[in-house]
């Protein structure tokens, strides 16, 4: 090999990576250059390059006008289906307890039902005073005065006091309330006034015990209501309708 071989190879070494810039160089120059009226005459490397760039656009113009809607709409049905999911479960549990629930319910109404009959119509009202009369007899209270004072009317009841002025003993008395609370009829004892006098009797030193007390009972209004609505009835069937053309008896 002879001295100008070696010196083509020296010379092939050094212009390898100036190729190689060159290239880039070339590439980028390329974009400037390009026809835009000739797309065949433009290069694969900027070919291949524009497709690229198009290809994402593409993918990211579906994605945004497509596919996030799609997926924003599974999200809000997911978000759906868990809300329905709970409301399923605690309906389900609520007819699971139904019958319970239910049994509930009319022991309740039994109860309701229970004390209602414990309220007097106002019918009985003149019968449950006397009822307080014997009973307090009974005990040995002597009654100054048993009145009836004006209703008082509440949202679902209404309030009948009863003004008593009785004398007797510690003992009487207590007889006479443990004798109130076991009445068929719900009455309550309210405002009580205990005055003591020395007896006019000078072989007793036990004085006279003057009791002042506020009886109460009450009424339910839907009784009432039911019992003027039953009573109306009751006297429109009762009325005679004269027949067609002739005159009333």
């Amino acid at each position: 090999m002879n001295r100008e071989d070696l010196d083509k190879i020296d010379s092939s070494v050094n212009d390898t990576p100036k190729k190689n810039n060159m290239t880039v160089e070339k590439f980028f120059q390329q974009f400037n250059t390009l026809d835009m009226n000739n797309y065949g005459s433009w290069p694969l490397s900027v070919k291949i390059t524009c497709w690229l760039f198009l290809f994402f656009v593409v993918c990211a113009i579906g994605y945004f006008l497509a596919i996030k809607p799609k997926l924003d709409a599974i999200d809000q049905a997911r978000a759906v289906e868990q809300n329905l999911l709970n409301e399923f479960k605690e309906k389900d549990s609520k007819l699971r307890n139904l019958q319970q629930y239910q049994a509930q319910l009319q022991q309740m109404e039994m109860n309701f039902t229970q004390q209602l009959e414990q309220l007097p119509k106002e019918t009985e009202i003149p019968s449950l005073v006397e009822d307080i009369n014997v009973t307090g007899v009974s005990s040995g209270l002597k009654f100054k005065n048993i009145k009836l004072e004006p209703e008082v009317k509440q949202e679902f009841f209404i309030e009948q006091p009863i003004s008593i002025d009785a004398t007797g003993d510690y003992h009487s008395f207590g007889s006479f309330v443990s004798s109130i609370a076991v009445l068929p009829r719900i009455v309550t004892l309210h405002d009580f006034t205990v005055t003591g006098t020395p007896s006019s009797d000078k072989k007793s030193d036990v004085p006279v015990i003057d009791y002042t007390i506020k009886a109460k009972t009450y009424r339910y209004i839907g009784t009432d209501a039911n019992q003027t609505s039953a009573q109306t009835n009751q006297a429109a069937a009762t009325t005679t309708t004269p027949p067609q053309g002739g005159k009333p008896q």
